[in-house]
């Protein structure tokens, strides 16, 4: 009869069999081979000498198959064989007496027979996972980008001594209490008893953790160590004695390994203490020498004052307390407070017997803090119980140069600044009122860096900033000239700031270079690299601006600190964070929280300067003179959109139509406009292929978008468009037209009942609580800013007429109210002929036009985004009833939603393409379907999506995001295949670059986090 499977031999891991034959004094590592699979090209085995092999490298521990010596496979996964568990290995495994003195991997004279023999006794275990509801050995270690490191060490005094006394049952909850709060990255327990052990593992926030210890506790002796992990980790230990072990784990930080060693030394209880103590930390501390990257010691040492600092400085070890706080006793253990320590203690003498040291000859983590915890009394115990009879520690360090900072694409509302002090400000204002476009969105200031870190990532980047800043000192600067940039088609005049010292802004901007290395347009973007200047304004030519500005007298201030500025939407930069020169003091700069809705509204869609107002008029002169050179007779741009109901932002495009003879074809018209205007495009593409051809251009960095209405009509008769007839118009024109004459009809429907400007404060509050609720755009099923703008108009048109005051307040809460109680089986629209608009099953919010044919301006509103939209206005509803009762802040309805948080499961899209031609075409493409994919995944699966509404562009990739309520994981296979068919659709003649490609990727919340990052 053949014996059970859980009677057979079993098999050493990979890793096992690495680091035997590398440690083992009397095996020959050159005479060794490993086998592996590659993870791109599965089909075939890939062999490397063990000498060469990267331990925790790229290559994971599972992909390597057999260990070969020579022509005999001594250890196969596949066969499960395993010769070296039984040393049957052939001659050439065994060293030579003249190999023996050397070390093949480190290629180092092995002088020390003690020091190989100490890392043998250094054996591999298991780490647990909580996986599949249930705790899992794992083995491996990945890399994690973290810039700061939470430390936690315990001892929580196991029931061996006075168990009756210590009261470990009321205990066991409060340390776990602690713990949870500590929201430790990595936490070392000592004394750890099976009941803490199985008590940890029923709590929820534990099965975030990896831990050491089986959840049977299996190896755990009658009280030992327990390490707890929120990072993956790999773990060897090594036994002093039957019931004395340290554990050593090893993380993959920021790609750079991290060994922490969890120790319990000797007490004083036991005979020659300090020399077992010695030796302990001797073993421990030759270990560590041979382990890569930086070490941690934590735990309860049970020394007092500085036994051991004579062997711990000599290995370079620093004690993190002693470094922080050189003047603070930091007693972990102290009979004269905790009474549990006082009924433990041999002298009665105070202690700090608990301590994290730290091995980092690089400086790549700074100390930051270290704090006790745990260190009073249970409550209703009347000071007699605490958690443990020693107080925990906590220590965070920090990431010198954040490596996880430079993974982080910049974006372009953000910056590092020097802004000079207001009192300084009235004279550049003058001139920057008058020239500088930008003078609503910029404060006075030298960029830095621009683009930077979205500013979630402020706190953290003011932190990094903050240790380099350490070695600058304030220096003065003095605005002494003008001086210009030259562009292709115009010219920016700028104020020189000149250093004192010369060399101090250029050493500034140098070293927030060296942080942020992916930063780098202020240094990269001429051959000159960084010139640091103050915009003043933009002209035409250099000439022009020489002779407009008034002339400068030099403006001397001092630099103390720099800041780092952001803005959200539309809303002018704020300083966010102020870091100070030579100290590194980091101040968050709290903006005053806005309660008025129109400067909230503001905010969010800003209103036109004049002088922006004055910039875009002049840009639609030189638009509509082209069109009369290329006509050949004078005509007139009709606008659409935002700019013919004047309630453009900053960023709105100017979207304009141009009648044309019915004889002269769209495109040639449109290309002979591009061609007069190229000289002064910095954009400018011609959409051929969509239903109506546009002309896309940016001048001077606002963006148009030109028209054709091709129509037998006289031109130069047709002053009015009320005046046109469908008849003289191809229909493709005719709906260009209906653009202009929906908005008139809008204008004229609203002046019936308010004055005009109220329903464009309304709108603009509407637009910018879309925005803010990621709930605009109708390509993604939800509504454009027609839609938006039908919406407002409808409800001012329904403004109940015995309130008499329009302010947009009252309008607000109307609107809002009007659409939560709307029957949407009835259609929304300002006419007659609308309101008789038969819905269709398929029109899920009927939002009808006024000007026949009248059709659903709401078409691409699916399922799911019509329930995510109704929601949005009953919130909106009950929150803006409040927001008029004073009871809450309009700020509430204006909450900026996080999208992360809307759903479990994200089908993400990307497109990756060689260049940015590509990369737009693909973008495009996308933003035109996407809604497709949105219905195909509600009709097939039956499940709610909610779109995330904007294409993320990151270098040459477009990515499309669609949250997903789904109610079983096996449909995760399906939504993959649906989203296969999608992008199957996509085919562009034109477009056959090899490296251009799409990836599919359905995942959950942490790994987009990791993805978008």
């Amino acid at each position: 009869m053949s014996k059970p499977n859980s009677e057979k031999q079993k098999m050493a891991t990979s890793r096992e069999v690495y680091h035997r034959i590398v440690w083992d004094a009397r095996l020959n590592a050159n005479a060794f081979t490993i086998g592996y699979r590659d993870r791109r090209w599965e089909e075939r085995i890939w062999e490397k000498p063990l000498v060469e092999w990267q331990a925790d490298g790229d290559i994971p521990w599972h992909r390597i198959r057999y260990f070969r010596c020579q022509d005999t496979i001594v250890w196969d996964r596949d066969r499960h064989l395993d010769l070296l568990s039984t040393d049957e290995l052939p001659p050439a495994a065994w060293v030579t007496p003249a190999q023996a003195q050397i070390n093949p991997v480190t290629s180092e004279i092995n002088n020390s027979a003690t020091s190989k023999s100490t890392i043998s006794t250094f054996k591999a275990r298991p780490v647990y996972e909580y996986i599949s509801l249930s705790w899992q050995a794992v083995d491996r270690t990945t890399s994690t980008k973290s810039n700061t490191l939470k430390i936690v060490s315990l001892n929580v005094l196991c029931d061996t001594y006075e168990s009756e006394i210590i009261q470990t049952a009321k205990r066991i909850p409060v340390i776990a209490a602690h713990l949870r709060s500590g929201d430790a990255d990595i936490i070392a327990l000592q004394e750890v008893t099976l009941p803490l052990l199985e008590f940890l593992l029923t709590q929820d926030w534990v099965r975030d953790y990896f831990i050491s210890e089986s959840p049977s506790g299996s190896t755990l002796p009658s009280h030992g160590i327990l390490i707890l992990s929120k990072l993956p980790f790999t773990l060897v230990e090594h036994e002093y004695s039957q019931h004395k072990r340290v554990l050593v784990g090893t993380w993959l930080v920021n790609d750079e390994q991290l060994q922490v060693a969890a120790v319990h030394l000797t007490s004083d209880r036991a005979r020659n203490a300090i020399e077992k103590r010695t030796h302990q930390i001797s073993i421990l501390l030759e270990y560590l020498k041979t382990q890569p990257g930086d070490c941690l010691i934590v735990g309860d040492f049970n020394t007092r004052n500085d036994e051991l600092a004579e062997i711990l400085t000599a290995n370079n070890y620093i004690d993190v307390w002693q470094e922080l706080h050189p003047e603070a006793a930091g007693y972990t253990f102290d009979p004269q407070q905790n009474p549990l320590a006082a009924l433990m203690s041999l002298t009665g003498e105070v202690a700090r017997l608990d301590r994290i040291l730290l091995r980092d000859e690089d400086k790549r983590w700074i100390p930051q803090s270290i704090e006790l915890f745990a260190n009073e009394a249970i409550p209703d115990t009347e000071a007699t119980l605490y958690p443990s009879d020693h107080f925990g520690i906590k220590a965070v360090l920090r990431s010198s140069i954040d490596l996880l900072l430079q993974t982080i694409p910049p974006v372009y509302q953000s910056a590092v600044v020097v802004i000079p002090p207001a009192e300084i400000w009235s004279p550049i204002q003058t001139i920057r009122r008058r020239f500088d476009r930008r003078f609503d969105r910029w404060m006075p200031h030298i960029n830095l860096l621009y683009g930077f870190l979205p500013a979630e990532y402020f706190e953290s980047a003011a932190n990094a900033i903050a240790q380099a800043l350490k070695e600058i000192k304030p220096f003065a600067i003095t605005l002494e000239n003008f001086a210009t940039f030259t562009h292709r088609s115009s010219c920016t005049a700028w104020l020189r700031p000149v250093a004192e010292p010369p060399s101090a802004l250029d050493e500034l901007q140098s070293i927030l270079q060296q942080i942020f290395p992916q930063c780098n347009e202020q240094s990269t973007k001429s051959s000159a690299g960084f010139t640091p200047h103050l915009s003043v304004g933009q002209f035409r030519t250099a000439q022009a601006a020489i002779s407009q500005l008034p002339e400068w007298y030099p403006l001397t201030f001092p630099v103390e600190s720099i800041a780092l500025i952001s803005r959200k939407g539309d809303e002018p930069f704020q300083v966010r964070y102020l870091v100070e020169l030579e100290t590194g003091k980091v101040e968050s700069v709290s903006n005053k929280v806005v309660s008025n809705l129109m400067q909230i509204a503001n905010q969010l869609s800003p209103e036109l300067s004049p002088e922006q107002q004055t910039h875009r008029e002049s840009i639609l002169s030189v638009l509509q003179q082209a069109c009369q050179e290329c006509l050949g007779f004078p005509t007139s741009l009709h606008l659409l959109g935002s700019a013919r109901l004047g309630v453009q932002t900053l960023h709105s495009d100017i979207d304009a139509m141009c009648l044309i003879p019915a004889d002269l074809s769209a495109q040639a018209f449109l290309q002979s406009v591009q061609q007069k205007l190229q000289d002064l495009c910095e954009k400018s593409i011609l959409v051929e292929d969509a239903i109506m051809p546009v002309l896309r251009m940016q001048i001077e960095g606002v963006g148009l978008d030109l028209l054709v209405a091709r129509t037998t009509h006289d031109i130069a008769k047709l002053k009015q468009l009320q005046a046109a007839l469908p008849s003289k118009f191809d229909p493709v024109s005719w709906k260009a037209v209906l653009g202009c004459l929906e908005a008139d009809a809008i204008v004229q429907t609203v002046t019936q009942r308010l004055p005009f400007e109220s329903f464009q404060k309304l709108l603009r509050a509407v637009r910018g609580w879309a925005k803010a609720r990621q709930i605009h755009g109708n390509a993604w099923g939800f509504l454009g800013n027609f839609t938006w703008t039908l919406l407002a108009a409808w409800s001012c048109q329904n403004y109940p007429q015995d309130m008499t005051s329009p302010e947009t307040e009252n309008l607000l809460v109307h609107f809002f109210q009007k659409l939560s109680q709307h029957d949407w089986s009835q259609p929304i629209s300002l006419s007659e002929a609308g309101r008789n608009y038969r819905v269709l099953s398929k029109d899920w919010l009927p939002i009808i036009t006024a000007i026949e044919p009248c059709q659903n301006s709401a078409r691409n509103v699916c399922r799911s985004t019509a329930k995510i939209l109704q929601s949005e206005f009953d919130r909106a509803a009950k929150l803006a009833a409040q927001a008029l009762a004073d009871r809450i802040s309009w700020s509430n309805i204006f909450e900026i939603i996080d999208l992360h948080t809307q759903t479990p499961q994200f089908l993400v899209l990307t497109a990756t393409t060689a260049n940015e031609t590509d990369r737009e075409i693909y973008s495009g493409w996308l933003l035109g379907h996407i809604i497709g994919l949105v219905i195909d995944l509600e009709r097939q699966l039956n499940i709610s999506v909610r779109p995330w509404p904007e294409i993320i562009i990151k270098n040459h990739t477009s990515s499309a995001i669609l949250g997903l309520e789904i109610s079983a994981t096996s449909q995760l296979v399906e939504i993959e295949q649906i989203a296969k068919k999608f992008i199957d659709r996509f085919n562009y003649d034109r477009i056959s670059n090899p490296h251009n490609k799409w990836e599919i990727v359905v995942c959950d919340r942490e790994t987009l986090t990791q993805q978008l990052n």
